[in-house]
């Protein structure tokens, strides 16, 4: 049928109606859709017989009354009513035509692969998994698009504009087809949708930084991603050295996979050494010895944006001359000649970010609340716990929990009375929790004292009023007296664990960030990390948008700005991470 549809769309272009009924009529035998039934009408009106076309798109409205092509159509018949050979009809029939071209336009994207088919397949698996690259897509988009006709031009582009709501490539389509007609502005705003739609995908991004280079370039204005080749070829990261991280759908990582989203191995079927070393796992370790950071997002990982990864030994600036180290920052300085893709022993640290479970239903995280049924824990237990536990005897560190609540967790409560401390006396634990149940009976219950390396407390909020909201179904008393008995532990006691609090950024808290700093100060905690809210999938476009003040459009961007400016944000304990990049002074250029 499809080739028979497409000889059909070709002989219409052609001008020879009624052999593109001919072949509309064929694929109509095989199956009717909605689609067929439409350029069918759109045939048979070219052809002079108006009630034939009316009832055929009635019949592709029938089918699908989504169908936008069919309801302009017989809008435009409806508003005819006379015959295709008089002159307001023949304006009629060029409506219809150019429709129709549209209607090819759609079907030859659709039709576009989402990788490349000449990669081997276990790439275009891995890129299909992370959505890590729609270059192959949108290049190819683009050469359709070039091909539309003048005269339907403008209404492929309305086509694009309704489709990208559901589908972020297109986005990016429309985004590079605006930068390439140097209107940055509308493409920053289609390629800023992309990036929001898709935090994974590494090509929306690089045309994001393309697109602001040049319109700073037009404008003269400073862009936020001047100098980062120069700063990233002498800087380095020893993450995919020493971590290793498991997601739902046994996706393995070297890194956050929202920073670096490259799967390396399933761990429900690979074993640790297979994984640790395997093909994207070497390939991602060169791509940071060769300075390059191909696989890393550069405006979502913490560390590239906030500019503060550690430094080549003997790394030199742009202008060539050796780069200035403070004797503070000595000990950091890194020789990668020291280090190889490939690495022999396995990771130091082991992070677990598959068990959605929580106790709260945050609206920058999730859409409701979530707890695994007892048929979900045993799949999970019976997927992971044997790799965990040979992978445990080795790791100096176990990570719980990115993905969701660890101490309103079943699977994570039982996972811990089998990593006992006379069989596993090296481990130690670095938790991630909002601190709802993170409490002395915890610690009791799960025998954390002496085990516990790191704590970080999720709160986005400094007040009760904006917690209920952001972190619906929490205490914040009950969060208080967590945080007081955590700090109390440290300093009564001989738990030296490093003590942090969260707080993801958005237009419901970002009035808040101040005091949050002077909150964590309260309970000594050694670090307070901000984060810029991302969409992982959870809430619309639209809401989005609304939640995300740093986009340059929100009407409260602005303020935001302004609460940057904060003093308290210059205090050493903060890490301000993706939110950096709106700190950084005006005119201001990093070597």
């Amino acid at each position: 049928m499809g080739q028979a549809h497409q000889r059909g769309l070709e002989l219409f272009g052609e001008g020879r109606f009624q052999e593109a009924i001919g072949c509309f009529e064929e694929c109509l035998r095989q199956a009717e859709t909605s689609e067929v039934w439409n350029d069918w009408a759109t045939a048979q009106f070219a052809s002079g017989r108006v009630p034939q076309a009316r009832e055929g798109l009635k019949r592709a409205l029938q089918l699908d009354p989504q169908n936008h092509q069919a309801v302009e159509n017989l809008r435009v018949l409806a508003a005819l009513g006379a015959s295709p050979q008089e002159s307001s009809g023949e304006s009629q029939q060029r409506v219809l035509g150019r429709n129709l071209l549209v209607t090819r336009f759609l079907q030859d994207i659709q039709a576009i692969p989402g990788q490349d088919p000449s990669l081997h397949p276990s790439v275009i698996e891995a890129i299909r998994k992370t959505r890590l690259d729609s270059g192959y897509f949108v290049e190819k988009c683009l050469e359709r698009l070039a091909r539309v006709p003048l005269e339907a031009f403008p209404q492929a582009l309305a086509v694009l504009e309704r489709g990208a709501q559901t589908d972020y490539r297109l986005s990016i389509v429309l985004g590079c087809y605006y930068m390439l007609a140097e209107d940055y502005e509308t493409a920053l705003r289609h390629l800023r949708a992309a990036c929001d739609d898709s935090a994974l995908d590494l090509f929306a991004e690089s045309a994001l930084i393309a697109c602001s280079r040049r319109q700073a370039a037009k404008t003269g204005a400073v862009c936020e991603f001047e100098g980062i080749e120069a700063y990233l070829a002498g800087s380095f990261c020893d993450i995919p050295w020493r971590r290793l991280e498991i997601y739902d759908w046994g996706q393995a990582a070297l890194c956050c996979l929202g920073w670096l989203p490259v799967v390396v191995g399933d761990p429900r079927k690979q074993p640790l050494d297979e994984i640790w070393n395997s093909a994207f796992a070497i390939q991602i370790r060169k791509s940071i010895l060769d300075g390059s950071f191909r696989f890393c997002s550069k405006i979502h990982c913490q560390r590239i944006v906030a500019r503060t990864l550690r430094r080549r030994a003997g790394a030199t600036s742009r202008s060539g001359k050796s780069t200035p180290t403070p004797a503070a920052m000595r000990s950091i300085e890194v020789n990668p000649a020291e280090f190889s893709a490939r690495v022999p022993r396995g990771p130091e640290e082991l992070r677990l970010c598959y068990d959605k479970t929580c106790n709260l239903a945050c609206p920058q995280c999730r859409k409701g609340f979530y707890v695994a049924t007892h048929e979900e824990q045993e799949c999970m237990a019976r997927d992971y716990f044997p790799f965990i536990l040979r992978a445990a005897q080795h790791v100096g560190t176990l990570g719980l929990d990115g993905a969701g609540e660890v101490f309103a967790s079943k699977h994570s409560r039982h996972l811990f009375s089998l990593l006992k401390r006379d069989q596993f006396p090296q481990l130690k634990f670095w938790l991630i929790s909002n601190g709802q149940l993170l409490n002395e009976r915890a610690f009791r219950d799960l025998d954390l004292y002496g085990r516990v390396q790191g704590i970080e407390i999720s709160m986005d909020a400094a007040r009760p009023e904006t917690y209920r909201i952001v972190r619906r179904g929490g205490d914040f008393q009950r969060l208080l007296s967590n945080l007081a008995f955590l700090d109390d532990l440290r300093s009564s006691s001989a738990e030296r664990f490093r003590f942090g609090l969260r707080f993801v950024v958005s237009n419901m808290n970002f009035r808040e960030m101040p005091e949050f700093v002077q909150l964590g100060r309260k309970f000594h905690v050694d670090v307070i990390y901000f984060y810029m809210i991302r969409n992982w999938g959870h809430c619309s476009r639209i809401e989005f948008e609304r939640l995300n003040v740093a986009n340059p459009c929100h009407p409260e961007h602005q303020d935001f700005l302004r609460v940057l400016e904060s003093p308290q944000l210059s205090d050493p304990i903060v890490h301000c991470g993706d939110v950096a990049a709106y700190r950084r002074p005006q005119g201001k250029r990093d070597d």
